[in-house]
């Protein structure tokens, strides 16, 4: 079988059985991981065992941590794989989208993200866990995707060697992953799928508080080089306010920005991607680039308006326009990428 599906489970119901039974049918490898459930699941277990293979974990280690026990041990058992596709064990990956992964995956995909078409009628703690994931992972990654939080994905098994250096152990991993391959400019096919939630996402072990707040730390701490760039760039902009003038504006923030980006590429390439192929130099610069462009276009329009207060204008602008072209200027700069391909 050249096409596995990896399913973390914890707690399952006979949802689980009924997936495993239809992706078998459709001749595909199963692997399920037993994330530390009670002994009253052994049951669901000893029914999938029949056609998946069936890995247990010491202990419930979360989504993540039995994700990379899925995959440390894939290529062991299903040494023709070629491919692997995450799903989860709630039912709420439909067999036709996980069968539409594998098409795009055999024809040549090495990464397959899923998004989501989240409609009116999804609960309001997911529709602003993915309206606020949005816009945090546009201004850290500088790329704008629908949804980035769908745990149905694609991966050619070549993948499997720097997913295992990815840190995070629960709901934090899916998104660092993302992070990770966005840093490595691995090609990504993005599909669209519908959005299901059955019973108002009860059966979800998502914690809409601590699992939240662990996902944007873990996020934040993957993309320091990227924060510290900003906050840099924000305080260089307020001193050269104070000490040069606007007049100076077209000299003093080229400045600050190739500081700012000189500290982003150090952190990134040295400290927090040293293990794996780190390549985003060049798309970095040309970020940084068109978004100081667009900035000192700004700045200069506001100092017309305002001439008689260099410091409240250069202030104003940090505090409420950098936000917005940061994440307007990353959004824009997505679209224009050719690596990104969707097919709906």
């Amino acid at each position: 079988m050249r096409e596995v599906v990896l399913i973390p489970a914890y707690q399952p119901d006979e949802k689980l059985i009924t997936l495993v039974d239809a992706l078998s049918a459709e001749g595909l490898g199963v692997l399920v991981v037993n994330d530390g459930s009670s002994p009253a699941c052994n049951c669901i277990f000893e029914a999938v065992a029949e056609k998946a293979a069936v890995v247990n974990a010491e202990k419930n280690g979360g989504k993540g941590s039995a994700l990379k026990l899925g995959m440390s041990v894939l290529r062991e058992i299903f040494p023709h794989a070629s491919h692997f596709i995450t799903a989860d064990a709630d039912g709420q990956h439909r067999v036709e989208d996980i069968l539409r992964v594998r098409q795009e995956l055999q024809q040549g995909a090495g990464f397959v993200l899923t998004m989501r078409r989240l409609h009116k009628k999804i609960p309001l703690r997911s529709k602003i866990g993915n309206d606020l994931s949005r816009i945090v992972y546009t201004l850290l990654s500088g790329h704008f995707f629908r949804d980035n939080q769908c745990g149905l994905r694609g991966f050619d098994v070549a993948h499997i060697d720097w997913l295992l250096k990815v840190k995070g152990e629960k709901y934090d991993y899916e998104m660092n992953a993302l992070y990770f391959a966005d840093k490595q400019h691995l090609s990504i096919t993005t599909i669209p799928i519908d959005a299901i939630y059955i019973d108002g996402n009860s059966s979800s072990h998502f914690d809409p508080i601590r699992d939240t707040l662990r996902i944007y730390r873990r996020l934040f701490s993957s993309a320091v080089g990227s924060i510290a760039s900003i906050l840099l760039v924000e305080i260089l902009v307020l001193l050269a306010s104070v000490l040069v003038g606007n007049h100076f504006l077209r000299y003093s923030l080229p400045s600050c920005g190739a500081l700012a980006l000189a500290l982003h590429l150090v952190i990134d390439h040295f400290i927090i991607f040293r293990q794996v192929r780190y390549r985003d130099h060049m798309r970095l610069t040309v970020q940084t680039v068109i978004r100081f462009s667009v900035y000192l276009i700004c700045c200069k329009l506001m100092s017309y308006t305002f001439p008689e207060s260099y410091l409240w204008v250069n202030f104003n602008i940090v505090a409420f326009c950098y936000i917005p072209i940061e994440y307007w200027t990353r959004k824009l700069l997505y679209i224009s990428q050719y690596r990104v391909f969707t097919k709906e």
